[in-house]
């Protein structure tokens, strides 16, 4: 089994954040009230969090017009949509990301004894401080890929497209998620709440890594596309 476990960094900056507060790429000047809650949460789930990675490769056994099938792994990639995005692939790289429960309680407490813009706030940063950590994952496994002469596809994760979030546990289970303690709840979220998961294909085929959206929603989201922090760089 080609697995790799990683601690990571967490080095987040404002400019990453901003978009999961509904601020925009570039804000103008912040309420003072607004600056400090945004220094002093970024500075506590810097402490709080422990970033934790799983990269996993897994070659491909059989690929239809409706799933993609692994050697050795439980989970499949399944849906027209999203077996298109890997037709030309070879392999496909696992990765799960999360920032540990020490977030997720932390957030709780803000719930119960803070006030609303102190919870959205922290969420907010925290939801960016994942993204940043499979960003980070990303970048590792995408200079694998090339290094071995493949191009890599754009990330793709259940619940994107027409791949069902119930193959979640699949996931999980296929890259030993317990390892980092991640587990999945009965209507298919990852616990801790503060973790990603995601594949890349390896393609001998030049590829456009776009995250441009198709036509219609691409996820099983409860946000709109219009207020989505991730509406800029949205997986096909």
């Amino acid at each position: 089994m080609n697995m790799r476990t990683l601690n990571l960094p967490l080095l987040l900056d404002r400019e990453e954040i901003y978009p999961f507060l509904n601020l925009g790429l570039t804000p103008g000047p912040l309420p003072a009230n607004v600056d400090k809650l945004i220094d002093t949460y970024l500075r506590s789930i810097t402490q709080l969090a422990k970033p934790q990675g799983l990269i996993r490769v897994c070659s491909i056994r059989s690929i239809t017009t409706d799933r993609v099938v692994l050697d050795d792994a439980s989970l499949v990639i399944a849906g027209p949509r999203a077996v298109a995005h890997f037709t030309d692939c070879e392999k496909i790289t696992l990765l799960a990301a999360t920032l540990g429960p020490a977030i997720d309680e932390h957030l709780g407490g803000l719930q119960q004894t803070a006030g609303a813009a102190d919870a959205f706030i922290f969420n907010g940063i925290a939801s960016a401080a994942a993204e940043h950590t499979i960003e980070i994952l990303d970048a590792i496994a995408v200079r694998d890929i090339r290094r071995s002469a493949y191009y890599p596809t754009a990330r793709f994760s259940p619940g994107y497209g027409d791949w069902p979030l119930a193959h979640q546990r699949q996931f999980i289970d296929s890259v030993s998620g317990g390892k980092i303690g991640l587990t999945v709840t009965s209507h298919h979220l990852l616990q801790p709440v503060k973790s990603v998961t995601a594949v890349i294909g390896w393609s001998r085929v030049l590829l456009e890594r776009s995250y441009e959206r198709p036509q219609g929603k691409p996820c099983q989201g409860t946000l709109t596309c219009r207020d989505c922090p991730l509406k800029e760089k949205c997986l096909s």
